[in-house]
């Protein structure tokens, strides 16, 4: 005769408690943590833009343990792109970044502009240091000039000049700013998740973004 079980209900719980617990603390579920403080924003429309952007550079940085982060937008008043915000950077390579401007043009890959980058996704592209060599002007706008002469020395290198740009596309194609960042504090290329996660925090700011600064 065969014994049915049963398996007390409390025990079924604890499982689901335990498992949870662990799942949290788990790179992957920390991500979500980010998404969920920078969403938090949403419930605060007085939020100044400028604190919101802030907010996101700084979750990145820290959630993905970049070198550095900025954030540029389009500027309603002329249509030109310049970064806003940053993490990361020294104070005399942000001063110089901040003062550069931008057209949307600078960031098409159809037809070739200021820069040559390469195609991640529809939303990420990356600018490699052979391709973009820096003039004498721009080398006080790296973080670490004294790294510049450094050699790749394999395919997940992340060299001072590199940077990956991921576009904040609102509804209709339209270009509203970019999140850039550096390679990894190790000096290794932000992973393929790491990527995606920060496409999504890319969609975030495109939905708190469009009421304010929405199409050109």
């Amino acid at each position: 005769m065969t014994m049915v079980t049963t398996v007390d209900k409390e025990s079924v719980k604890r499982k689901l408690k335990f498992d949870y617990l662990k799942v949290k603390n788990q790179p992957e579920s920390k991500a979500i943590d980010g998404m969920t403080e920078l969403l938090s924003c949403m419930f605060t429309p007085q939020m100044p833009l400028h604190e919101v952007i802030q907010r996101a550079a700084n979750i990145i940085h820290r959630q993905y343990r970049l070198r550095w982060v900025m954030i540029g937008l389009r500027d309603p008043l002329d249509g030109m792109y310049r970064y806003k915000v940053h993490c990361g950077m020294r104070p005399e390579a942000w001063e110089n970044q901040r003062a550069k401007v931008y057209t949307a043009a600078d960031f098409d890959l159809v037809v070739p502009g200021k820069y040559a980058a390469g195609e991640i996704s529809r939303l990420t592209r990356v600018y490699l240091a052979e391709d973009n060599p820096l003039g004498t002007e721009a080398v006080g706008t790296v973080n670490r000039p004294v790294l510049l002469g450094s050699r790749r020395k394999s395919d997940s290198d992340a060299l001072e000049a590199d940077f990956i740009d991921t576009l904040i596309i609102g509804p209709g194609n339209d270009f509203m700013g970019w999140i850039e960042y550096s390679g990894t504090v190790t000096g290794n290329y932000p992973d393929p998740m790491t990527i995606r996660h920060i496409e999504l925090y890319s969609a975030i700011l495109a939905v708190a973004l469009w009421p304010r600064i929405g199409r050109a």
